[in-house]
């Protein structure tokens, strides 16, 4: 009986191990890719602060053109 369980229960605790294995990787693996995608924001944050600067210089100029006319 004892033979049979331990048999029976070495599958088991290696499916186990598998899965938790598995899913450490699948969490390491997204915790990289959110880091990335964080980055990746702040520069866009950075990108659209320059490209509203740039804009408003632009509309400054633009105000300033029609008060000389």
């Amino acid at each position: 009986m004892t033979t049979e369980l331990i048999i029976a229960l070495v599958p088991v605790a290696a499916s186990i191990i598998g899965v938790w294995v598995n899913l450490n990787s699948n969490v390491a693996r997204l915790k990289s890719r959110m880091t990335q995608m964080e980055l990746q924001q702040d520069e866009f944050k950075r990108d659209i602060k320059e490209l509203l600067k740039a804009v408003h210089k632009i509309e400054l100029m633009l105000a300033k053109m029609q008060v000389e006319k």
